[in-house]
């Protein structure tokens, strides 16, 4: 188990499939959702994702956890690990709006970076966001992620095309982001 102060990241499995329906089929979620992802999510498709991506060496998910209550409020994973490079992609979702804007998202991702980082040993993360999706792009930056791209008019969805940034982080950027964080909050006690 990966644990912060409110949250933990427990592996994904069956008990939680269909809340991530749940999640998965919500108006809002549709929306921010990458391509390439059915519509609509039944536990039957999910269990079968879950079966075929069970190898830890080339993707793994967990599900995000309210400390304080044991509550499932979405997943983060890490998928297409290239062990020649040292490199990965990484997704996340918090499933209800009222889980979101208060951090847990950029918890998770700290928690997951820091596996991927010194657990895993790769190199770099990979990710990629609407270009709309403000709240996203501002999380993903305060965990160090910066845009590396912009694929334009790469996704057509809602009647239009849109754009696509892909963001980037590299561990040697991680840790010392960390370490300046760690040693000015030592410094503030």
């Amino acid at each position: 188990m990966l644990k912060s102060n409110r949250i933990e990241l427990v592996p994904f499995e069956s008990k939680y499939f269909e809340k991530f329906v749940e999640f998965r089929n919500s108006d809002d979620s549709r929306n921010l959702t990458m391509p390439g992802i059915p519509y609509p999510v039944t536990v039957e498709t999910v269990a079968e994702r879950w079966k075929t991506k069970k190898d830890p060496k080339e993707n793994g998910e967990f599900a995000i956890i309210l400390r304080s209550t044991g509550e499932y409020i979405g997943n983060v994973s890490y998928n297409n690990v290239d062990w020649k490079n040292r490199n990965c992609e990484i997704a996340i979702m918090i499933g209800e709006e009222k889980h979101r804007n208060k951090g847990y998202g950029t918890e998770a991702l700290n928690l997951l970076l820091d596996f991927i980082f010194n657990e895993l040993n790769l190199h770099r993360v990979e990710l990629r966001v609407y270009d709309f999706n403000e709240r996203a792009i501002k999380s993903y930056e305060k965990c160090g992620f910066k845009k590396e791209g912009l694929l334009r008019e790469v996704v057509y969805k809602h009647g239009k095309y849109i754009n696509e940034y892909v963001m980037g982080i590299l561990k040697e950027e991680f840790i010392n982001r960390n370490n300046y964080y760690q040693e000015n909050n030592n410094n503030n006690k």
